[in-house]
């Protein structure tokens, strides 16, 4: 009987030592010590079971020092609820690189005196003053379209003379153009006697003087305007011609003018159009698209508008004619 006395006593010791031997130490911020394992864990904290025996209550996860949470967390059991707790030192940042100014690289401004007129020198300025001058012939070739001149000669005078040759022939009048065929010309004073037309010469309509000798021959004579009788009405067709401001500024110059002048006093402008015909004495206005013609209405005057892509025919005949 006493030896299992004994026995049981010495089993008892050895779990109490065994136990001993496993509890751990588990501090809280208010500074008490608890010994013991860990029995549960959850979100609202943990309980231990002591080393003395029995079970401590549950003790919120915010009492326990940060020390006592990082040995927990070694616990798997404990681990998801101990982490949001544990508090992550911060780092010392690395101080940042001071910042260094440097100069940007810089053109060595050139030595010496300077001007407008050194910049050319350059290879870019080189450049720029050879576009600037074939602008110029182009222009003066444009120009002399716009102006009816001789192609040849706006453009060597503006070689010769750059900038200021197109500026002579673009502030200079438009040059009307000739007729497709040639007239005789009028008599001079003290001519034997009137011109005669000469019908089915090879490079148009010749003259011959009556009353001239016979040495003085046959000429070809071209002239604005026939020696006797008005003039026959001219007709410009959309299929022989193109309708647009440039062909209506040159061909018919005079009918912009508010007076006009001695060829154009008696002459109408007549454009025909697919609904109606329009018969007036000036061209008022024109821009890219149409022009506006002055009608002759009873005593007083009617602008209207017409499209140049309406326009199918334009004639030049006499006010009292009405033949065409």
């Amino acid at each position: 009987m006493r030896r299992i006395c004994a026995a049981i006593l010495g089993l008892a010791l050895v779990c109490q030592l065994t136990t001993a031997a496993w509890a751990k130490d588990f501090k809280l911020l208010d500074g008490s010590v608890i010994s013991g394992e860990v029995s549960a864990s959850d979100d609202n904290g943990v309980v231990f079971r002591l080393a003395t025996g029995g079970f401590s209550s549950r003790i919120n996860w915010m009492k326990l020092t940060q020390e006592t949470l990082k040995d927990l967390a070694d616990n798997a059991k404990a681990r998801p609820f101990v982490e949001p707790f544990i508090e992550i030192p911060i780092e010392a940042k690395p101080k940042p690189k001071p910042i260094v100014v440097k100069d940007p690289p810089r053109v060595e401004r050139p030595m010496g005196r300077l001007s407008f007129f050194s910049s050319f020198s350059a290879p870019l300025g080189l450049v720029a003053l050879g576009l600037l001058y074939l602008g110029n012939l182009l222009a003066g070739y444009e120009i002399a379209i716009y102006r009816n001149r001789p192609i040849a000669l706006v453009c060597g005078l503006s070689a010769l003379l750059p900038l200021l040759g197109p500026l002579i022939f673009l502030v200079s009048h438009t040059l009307e153009a000739e007729g497709g065929s040639t007239e005789a010309t009028p008599e001079a004073p003290g001519a034997p006697g009137p011109a005669v037309a000469v019908p089915g010469a090879a490079g148009g309509t010749t003259s011959r003087k009556v009353g001239v000798p016979s040495g003085g021959g046959l000429k070809v004579a071209a002239g604005p305007k026939a020696a006797e009788g008005p003039a026959g009405p001219k007709v410009y067709s959309r299929s022989e011609y193109t309708f647009n401001r440039r062909f209506i500024e040159t061909q018919f110059a005079g009918f912009f003018r508010i007076v006009p002048s001695e060829a154009e006093k008696d002459m109408v402008l007549v454009f025909k159009t697919a609904k109606n015909e329009y018969v007036g004495r000036r061209i008022s206005r024109i821009s890219s698209n149409d022009l506006f013609l002055q009608l002759q209405q009873g005593g007083g005057t009617k602008e209207v508008s017409i499209s140049f892509g309406e326009i199918s025919q334009i004639i030049v005949r006499q006010k009292d004619d009405k033949s065409a």
